[in-house]
């Protein structure tokens, strides 16, 4: 996991799933935002980065890219079939959100997800692409820090 840089006082992590097996040791243990990357061909990844980030406790999950409709659909399934056994879970159950838009979706996760139940300064952005998006990243990290916001 790399940092990338820090949007107001947000520290964003980049983490690549192709080619790290251990990516998933390296995500925080709780009070982060995940930031979910997928694209066709990346169906596969999206079970088992559910399941990691439940497991690590996100407190707030942000999907985007071309999968950002399906993958926040399997994560609130993950959490609906939790909150069956443990009905009590969806009192701190992660926030899920989708951003079709990988800009925005970015934006979002960087500057407005927010929780009262918790103070959140870790955004990791989980890349489960084969196009590799840490270069637009990088460039979106400069831009929002100069005030640039996405167009409506």
């Amino acid at each position: 996991m790399q940092l990338l840089g820090i949007i107001r006082n947000r520290k964003i992590y980049h983490v690549q799933t192709r080619n790290n097996p251990d990516w998933s040791k390296l995500l925080p243990k709780s009070n982060w935002i995940a930031l979910t990357v997928a694209h066709e061909g990346d169906e596969e990844l999206i079970p088992i980065v559910a399941n990691a980030c439940l497991d690590r406790n996100a407190s707030y999950i942000c999907c985007s890219g071309e999968l950002s409709k399906l993958s926040e659909e399997y994560f609130d399934e993950e959490i609906a079939w939790s909150a069956v056994e443990v009905p009590s879970i969806l009192e701190t159950s992660p926030i899920t959100t989708s951003h079709h838009n990988l800009e925005e979706g970015f934006w979002f996760a960087s500057t407005i997800a927010d929780t009262d139940r918790y103070t959140v300064d870790t955004v990791v952005c989980i890349d489960l692409t084969e196009v590799k998006v840490k270069d637009l990243l990088c460039k979106l990290i400069e831009q929002i820090n100069i005030g640039w916001i996405p167009p409506d």
